[in-house]
């Protein structure tokens, strides 16, 4: 409780400014900000970070991944412009506005004169905290300030660098981290060892395990970086080499989770994920009957049996991929969606009825909508039943929030392993794609809390596309990877399911129906808080640079 206290009163007392680059200068509103030391600081930093993660984040991610749609029975062209692809200067600008924000936090903690050296563990957390906001920045939007920015009222106009050049000073930034990192476990900074068990809600102060999730998000980056040429391939080919030079090669081994104290004393103080996607402490529904699952996702997770597939309809993903539906009950599927009647209710996408449905049955009535599990709560059963606003206090509001599950993690490394067959900087790793695409699967299925032992077997066996094995194609077991990613990540980042669509193309989801344009963007629009504070620098983005290729494109899909 006492860590949560500290970030909220931090942020009640203007932590968050207006100023995109977190003015924390002379203003008398903010006298407690620039007062605050590194420990306090820190603990804001990491809880805002995973708020904007579980909140916004989240939300784009889980709509534009295809995994949701809205609960057509409830609301009037619910999530019309995700869905229209109406994407302007206002549309999710909270997301570049938060980042920028936190990163501004860490960097606070970064750049503080620690003559006594007192708080070089925060400084590390830090800098790998703040490479993890700015890297979702360049990700989603491509070209931003960064050398220019954090500064405050020195300068709030800041220039605008390359995508590129920013991704480069972020993994500098991770070399620095682990350095520091080292440098005080080998005795070099004895005033700092320890410091930072109370104030670090992630990992308690463990700097070999904040090493190694610097590790992982430096695994990620590159895997960002998969398709670059030129002087950019090689230098993540150069990165890949130092990572096993330099003994880089490790990675987490469980899910990163953040618990600063989430309770059930006041809304603000539940578990962010909960709040915007769940209930109240009152039991009233915080956009827990907003969404519902896609008619998308309810043809993946059940058998063609239990989906009304048009008379005469092939089964396929996409028209024309070739890709079909699974055909497979996936033992997950009411961990993360309600069970009617044994199946899912979806929405299609753009469907003004819940299409997707049982055969036989009626397509009025409401969707199947997120499960206890989506939310972590290891407490209920898994079989499926609707979210329980009496389980908010006793179950929910305290759940740690999850960053990076280490699903997510045997992902990665098996999306590397399979790159490295094409791409032999990859291979360097000493990945097995098939050892760790099992790891992953497996671990998707203990964080959903079920139990099989056949789904793995099955659809590595007979089930190319959501299955890897070596006689299946080079893509379809990409897509098998990318998948099974995209169902591991729905309830704790959906928004990397978004990013990996947008870079390998995969996994293959179907567009929103009457959609005007044939693939989700590529990048999106900076928000209008930037052409109104900073317009001598921001670039101009239209919508049509969204869906092209352009310099405007973040480089890694150039």
């Amino acid at each position: 409780m006492k860590k949560i206290k500290i970030a909220f009163l931090l942020l009640s007392f203007g932590f968050i400014s207006c100023d995109n680059y977190l003015d924390l200068g002379e203003n008398p509103n903010q006298l407690l900000a620039d007062a605050a030391t590194p420990d306090q600081y820190l603990s804001a930093a990491q809880t805002l970070s995973f708020a904007t993660q579980a909140s916004t984040m989240e939300r784009l991610g889980l709509l534009f991944s295809n995994a949701c749609a809205g609960n057509v029975q409830s609301y009037a062209s619910p999530f019309n412009d995700e869905v229209s692809l109406n994407i302007t200067n206002i549309f999710y600008r909270t997301i570049w506005e938060n980042l920028y924000l936190r990163a501004g936090v860490y960097q606070k903690i970064i750049d503080y004169n620690d003559e006594a050296k007192a708080f070089q563990e925060f400084k590390a957390i830090s800098k790998i905290g703040k490479v993890y906001n700015m890297q979702y920045i360049v990700d989603l939007y491509g070209d931003a300030p960064y050398t220019e920015a954090f500064k405050g009222i020195s300068n709030i106009t800041p220039k605008y660098d390359d995508d590129f050049t920013i991704y480069q000073k972020l993994f500098t930034e991770l070399d620095e981290a682990r350095t520091l990192i080292d440098d005080i476990g080998g005795g070099l900074y004895p005033n700092s060892v320890g410091k930072s068990v109370d104030y670090d809600m992630i990992y308690s102060g463990n700097m070999n395990s904040w090493k190694l999730f610097a590790n992982t998000i430096e695994l990620k980056m590159l895997l960002r970086m998969s398709k670059v040429t030129g002087a950019a391939a090689t230098y993540r080919d150069q990165r890949l080499e130092d990572m096993v030079a330099n003994g880089h090669n490790s990675f987490i081994t469980t899910d990163v989770t953040i618990q600063p104290g989430y309770n059930d004393g006041r809304n603000d103080t539940l578990n962010p994920l909960v709040f915007n996607f769940g209930y109240d402490l009152n039991g009233t529904a915080t956009n827990y009957n907003l969404f519902a699952a896609s008619g998308h996702i309810a043809k993946c997770m059940n058998t063609y049996a239990n989906v009304n597939y048009p008379t005469g309809a092939t089964f396929e993903v996409v028209p024309g991929t070739g890709v079909l539906y699974p055909n497979l009950a996936d033992p997950r599927r009411f961990s993360i969606f309600t069970s009617i009647g044994g199946t899912h209710r979806g929405v299609t996408q753009g469907s003004t009825n819940v299409d997707v449905v049982k055969p036989g049955t009626l397509t009025t009535g409401q969707p199947s909508k997120f499960s206890s599990y989506f939310f972590n709560s290891y407490n209920q059963t898994g079989t499926g039943t609707t979210l329980p606003t009496t389980q908010i206090g006793n179950n929910l509001a305290g759940v740690r929030g999850t960053i990076m599950s280490i699903a997510e993690c045997h992902f990665l490394k098996a999306e590397a392993a399979h790159l490295g067959a094409v791409k032999p900087a990859y291979a360097l790793l000493g990945l097995n794609a098939q050892a760790s695409f099992n790891a992953g699967v497996n671990a998707s299925l203990a964080f959903y809390a079920v139990t099989s032992t056949t789904y793995l077997t099955t659809i590595n066996a007979s089930k190319p596309n959501y299955g890897y094995n070596a006689t299946f194609t080079f893509n379809e077991n990409y897509n098998a990877i990318m998948y099974q990613k995209w169902i591991s990540v729905l309830p704790s980042n959906a928004i990397e399911a978004y990013i990996d669509n947008t870079r390998t193309g995969f996994p293959i989801n179907p567009m929103p129906l009457n959609s005007s344009y044939p693939k989700r963007p590529n990048r999106l629009i900076y928000p209008s808080s930037e052409y109104i504070a900073n317009s001598a620098n921001v670039p101009n983005v239209s919508l049509s640079d969204l869906f092209s290729v352009s310099a405007k494109t973040p480089f890694w899909q150039q």
